[in-house]
């Protein structure tokens, strides 16, 4: 009875700590996942204002036709996002009040520039820059749970999808590319099932698997597809788009090939 009653307040201290330590563990990967995103934002929009402004000087974007707040848009964003870079140093990032008001007014300001950009018949290029900055930017927002933009697609014959750093072709539902195949985000199990902002990081998807857990292929519609053999995924294709082909039987696809 008295070793019972010696033992009991260790297992409560020993419990509180495994607990500390998680939610440690489970802020700091909020945080790795936050100076990520806005680290590719970063990367995303040196060039973009430059491209976008040039392409508003010559057919077939008729620039006319487009808001001031649109013709903005670009430059004003790239300002923006050097003020978060700053701001990725403070302590209580992900739960900052300042670069959360920021994230949410350079999602206001780009909503004419996602307007605009389906709209009108921007370089291919150009449009596969903004596929990549505005999902990059909805996956940032979603953390801080703030309005995501709308995946609008460009105009039928437009600039499509493929150029530097591309999605290649969008995924049609259920993750059914077209000309066959599966579409989808590349990432561990554990995070295919917490929404997409937890799917475009390789950094995390590296670290789980290092813990042992498996790669899955989740589709935009959040559809999970285990893959059975897990040699014929490589560390490049942890939280990026890929397209998998193979054969399927049910939720589970054998895995021939891939393509990013």
């Amino acid at each position: 009875m008295r070793l019972s009653s010696l033992l009991m307040p260790s297992l409560v201290v020993c419990a509180a700590g495994l607990v500390a330590q998680d939610a440690i563990d489970r802020g700091a990967y909020a945080r790795d996942h936050v100076e990520f995103l806005v680290e590719q934002l970063d990367q995303w929009s040196r060039e973009f204002p430059q491209q976008f402004n040039a392409a508003l000087m010559k057919p077939p974007v008729d620039a006319s036709k487009l808001s001031e707040a649109a013709k903005s848009g670009p430059s004003e964003f790239g300002e923006s996002i050097k003020r978060m870079v700053a701001l990725t140093s403070a302590k209580d990032l992900t739960t900052n009040a300042e670069f959360r008001s920021l994230l949410e007014k350079s999602v206001g300001m780009m909503k004419e520039v996602n307007l605009a950009m389906s709209s009108q018949r921007f370089p291919a290029v150009l449009q596969s820059d903004w596929d990549q900055i505005r999902s990059t930017l909805n996956n940032l927002a979603r953390v801080y749970q703030v309005e995501t933009l709308a995946a609008l697609d460009p105009p039928a014959g437009g600039g499509g999808r493929g150029g530097r750093g591309g999605r290649g072709p969008a995924a049609a539902p259920g993750g059914v590319a077209p000309g066959g195949g599966l579409s989808g985000y590349i990432v561990d199990l554990s995070c295919a099932k917490k929404g997409k902002g937890m799917w475009n990081n390789p950094e995390c998807v590296a670290r789980c698997v290092r813990d042992g857990d498996k790669v899955v292929l989740v589709t935009e519609e959040g559809k999970i597809f285990q893959i059975s053999n897990q040699d014929k995924i490589t560390p490049e294709t942890y939280g990026q788009v890929v397209t998998l082909l193979g054969k399927t039987d049910g939720d589970t696809i054998t895995v021939d090939s891939f393509k990013m």
